[in-house]
C-alpha cells in the first residue's frame, strides 16, 4: 500500500506540472518523474486477484444520492487511494488497452452504490496515462458479469479545458460536462438506470444555452460554493428584481436527498448585482423546514412573483411560488403556497411562509360520481398598518363542484361559487391570517319611475332610492355643444342624480351612444353606503361605471373592466358580480368560470381563477392571482 501512495503522489506531482486549468494548483515542474514511476511500478510483486464475490464484500459502499466529482486534486493522502483488482473487475472489457504498458492505465479508487438489489454497482476511478482521470459506473450481475457502464466523472490537465461531475442516484444518473473556451459551456445529460441494470439516455440539454441568466446564475453558484450537477436546474428561477432593474432575484434550488420520483431540496434565495455578479443579500432554508419535498405529490414549479409587495412607506417584499401536483386520477390534487421576501442589510428575511394561494382536490369513482373543491386566493396590500407594516387583505374564490349521474344514467355536474375574505397582519416578524370583519353588499329592489321629462336630455331608466331620483340616459346637445363635447370625450349616456326638488346635485361624465347604461343597486345593511353600477354594453356587454352614494353625496369610483365569458352573451358582469368591503377597501369578485379583461377592446379571456377589482386609496384596481 505504501508502494501505490507513493507512486500515486508522484502521478500527483507530474499532473500539477501538466499546465494549470482554471480553478487548479499552480503549475510545479518536475523532471524525471516518469522513470521514477515505471521504476518503482517495475519492481512491485505480483498481486493475489481476488474473485468478484471478494472484491463485493471487501469494498466500501457510499450512501445515494451521491455526487460524483472525483479530480486530481481528490488524491493527496495516502488513504486516497484503493487496491483495486482489475482482472476481477473485468475492465479489460471495457478498456481493451487496459493492460498494455503503452497506455499506461492504472484504477486507483473504487467503491459500491445501493442502487439496486438485482445487480451491484461499482464505481471505479482510473487514471489513462499522465493526463486523464476517469470515473466510470459499472453494473455487474450476480456472476460478476457486466450488464452496462457509463462514465460519471472525468478530468484532464494537459489542456485544462473540460471536466465530468456527476450525481448518482436510486435509479438515476445526472452528467454534466463541462467545457472551458471562450465561454463556459456545461451539457446535461440524464440517465435512467432500468431495473435489469441497463442504462437508458433520457434527455440531454445545454444548460449555457437553455437557462435564462446561466452566466449570473454560475457566478452565484461560485459564490454559494455549489456546483450545477448539485442543483435541480429545472427549478432555477431568476427576475429582474421590481424595485431594482440593475439586481437579479435567484431562487437556487439544492438537492439535499434524491430516489425514485422523490427529492428534497434545500432553499437559496438571492438578490445579485447583475455588474460585478455579486449576492448583495442572501436566505437559506433547510429542507427540513422549507416543505420543499417531492413525492406522491410532485414539486413541480417555482416561480418568482412579479408583484411588488408595497408592505410599508419605504420597504417592499418580493414573493416566491412553489407549486405541487398529485398525479393521483380519483384522488386529484395540487397546491400553490407564497412566501414573502424583504431586504434587511445583507439578508433577507421571510416574512410570509408558504402561505397557500391555491388548494384543488377532491375524489371521484373514475366515471362521474365525486366531489371537488378549488380554492384560489388574491392579495391587495391594505390602507391601514399593523406593526408598521400594511396588512394584506385576501378575497378567496371557493368552488364547489359535485358531478353524479341522474335518473337517465347521464352524468351531470353542479357548481357552486362563494367569496370569503381575511386578512394577513405582521406580527413583527411574520405574516399572520386574522379573521376579518367583511360587510357584505346584495343587489336590491328600487323603485322605478315612469314620465320623468328633463329638458335636453333623454331619459332611458330612472330610479327612486330614498330622497333622490336616479336616471340614466343620452344628453341631446346641439350641433356646436356636440363638437366641444367630443373634444372634452364627455358626450352619450350618463348618469345624473336628483334632489326630492328635482335640482340636479350631480352629472356624470359622458361615456359614448350606448345600447346599454343601466343601473344597479347594491347596500349592506352594516354600511350606509349604497353602490352603484352602471352596466354598459353595445350589441355584447363590456364592463360597469361604478358609483358609490355616502352622506347624500354620490361620486364616481372607477371602471370594471371585466365580464364573464359568454358565448352567447347572455351574461352580462352585473349578473355575477359579489361586493365586498374590509378595512375601507371594496372588492369586486365574479362567480364566473371564465372572465373577458378589456372586454371591447383587447378581449382577452381568461379562466377565472379569482380576478377581483379592489377600490382604495381612491383608485380601482385589477388583481389576479
Amino acid at each position: 500500500m505504501k508502494i501505490q501512495y507513493h507512486i500515486a503522489l508522484l502521478i500527483l506531482i507530474i499532473s500539477c506540472g501538466q499546465g494549470p486549468k482554471k480553478e487548479k494548483e499552480p503549475e510545479i515542474e518536475i523532471q524525471g518523474a516518469v522513470e521514477i514511476i515505471e521504476t518503482v511500478v517495475d519492481s512491485l510483486p505480483a498481486r493475489v486477484h481476488l474473485d468478484f464475490d471478494e472484491v463485493i464484500a471487501n469494498i466500501q459502499t457510499k450512501k445515494l444520492p451521491h455526487i460524483e466529482a472525483t479530480n486530481f486534486d481528490s488524491f493527496i493522502d495516502e488513504d486516497d487511494y484503493d487496491e483495486v483488482d482489475a482482472k476481477a473487475l473485468k475492465l479489460d472489457l471495457i478498456y481493451p488497452e487496459f493492460n498494455s504498458e503503452s497506455y499506461n492505465y492504472r484504477a486507483i479508487k473504487s467503491y459500491t452504490i445501493p442502487v439496486n438489489t438485482n445487480f451491484h454497482s461499482i464505481v471505479i476511478t482510473l487514471l489513462k496515462g499522465e493526463h486523464e482521470m476517469e470515473t466510470i459506473l459499472i453494473n455487474y450481475d450476480a456472476d460478476g458479469e457486466i450488464i452496462a457502464y457509463k462514465v460519471v466523472a472525468y478530468d484532464e490537465i494537459a489542456e485544462g479545458m473540460s471536466r465530468t461531475v456527476s450525481r448518482i442516484s436510486e435509479n438515476k444518473v445526472t452528467v454534466n460536462r463541462i467545457f472551458w473556451g471562450n465561454t463556459k459551456e456545461v451539457e446535461k445529460t440524464e440517465y435512467e438506470i432500468l431495473y435489469d441494470g441497463t442504462i437508458e439516455k433520457l434527455q440531454a440539454r445545454r444548460l449555457d444555452q437553455k437557462l435564462a441568466n446561466f452566466s449570473l446564475v454560475d457566478e452565484i453558484l461560485k459564490d454559494l460554493q455549489l456546483d450545477w450537477i448539485q442543483t435541480n436546474t429545472k427549478l432555477i428561477a431568476t427576475k429582474t428584481y421590481p424595485e431594482n432593474p440593475e439586481e437579479t432575484i435567484l431562487v437556487i434550488p439544492e438537492i439535499v436527498d434524491e430516489g425514485n420520483h422523490y427529492f428534497d431540496l434545500n432553499s437559496h434565495i438571492v438578490i445579485a448585482d447583475n455588474r460585478s455578479g455579486k449576492i448583495t443579500q442572501k436566505y437559506f432554508e433547510s429542507n427540513k423546514t422549507n416543505e420543499w419535498v417531492s413525492d406522491a405529490i410532485e414539486l413541480d414549479g417555482i416561480q418568482i412573483d412579479s408583484t411588488s409587495y408595497q408592505i410599508s412607506e419605504d420597504k417592499t417584499a418580493f414573493g416566491v411560488k412553489v407549486s405541487h401536483f398529485g398525479h393521483s386520477r380519483v384522488n386529484p390534487y395540487s397546491n400553490k403556497t407564497l412566501s414573502l421576501f424583504a431586504k434587511s442589510g445583507d439578508s433577507l428575511v421571510k416574512i410570509l411562509s408558504n402561505y397557500t394561494l391555491e388548494n384543488y382536490g377532491g375524489e371521484w369513482d373514475g366515471d362521474c360520481d365525486g366531489e371537488f373543491i378549488d380554492e384560489n386566493k388574491v392579495l391587495a396590500l391594505s390602507t391601514k398598518k399593523t406593526n408598521g407594516h400594511f396588512d394584506i387583505l385576501v378575497n378567496t374564490k371557493i368552488t364547489n363542484t359535485k358531478s353524479f349521474e341522474d335518473k337517465n344514467d347521464e352524468c351531470q355536474t353542479e357548481t357552486t361559487v362563494n367569496f370569503n375574505n381575511s386578512l394577513l397582519k405582521f406580527d413583527g416578524q411574520n405574516y399572520t391570517k386574522t379573521k376579518a370583519n367583511t360587510i357584505s353588499y346584495a343587489e336590491f329592489n328600487r323603485k322605478k319611475l315612469q314620465q320623468i321629462d328633463i329638458d335636453n336630455f333623454s331619459v332611458d331608466n330612472a330610479y327612486q332610492w330614498g330622497e333622490f331620483k336616479f336616471i340614466t340616459g343620452n344628453d341631446e346637445l346641439t350641433a356646436s355643444k356636440s363638437k366641444l363635447a367630443y373634444a372634452k370625450k364627455d358626450w352619450g349616456d350618463r348618469l345624473l342624480m336628483l334632489d326630492a326638488s328635482n335640482n340636479l346635485v350631480f352629472k356624470s361624465k359622458g361615456v359614448g351612444d350606448l345600447y346599454l347604461f343601466e343601473p344597479h343597486f347594491y347596500k349592506s345593511e352594516a354600511s350606509d353606503k349604497v353602490i352603484i353600477i352602471c352596466q354598459m354594453a353595445f350589441e355584447y356587454p363590456f364592463g360597469g361605471e361604478v358609483f358609490i352614494l355616502e352622506n347624500k353625496t354620490l361620486k364616481p369610483i372607477g371602471t370594471l373592466d371585466i365580464e364573464p365569458y359568454d358565448e352567447n352573451l347572455d351574461t352580462y358582469l352585473t349578473d355575477v358580480v359579489e361586493i365586498s368591503e374590509l378595512e375601507g377597501s371594496i372588492v369586486f369578485s365574479l362567480k364566473s368560470e371564465e372572465v373577458v379583461l378589456k372586454p371591447g377592446s383587447e378581449d382577452e379571456v381568461k379562466t377565472n381563477k379569482n380576478a377581483i377589482y379592489v377600490y382604495q386609496n381612491n383608485e380601482m384596481t385589477l388583481k389576479t392571482n
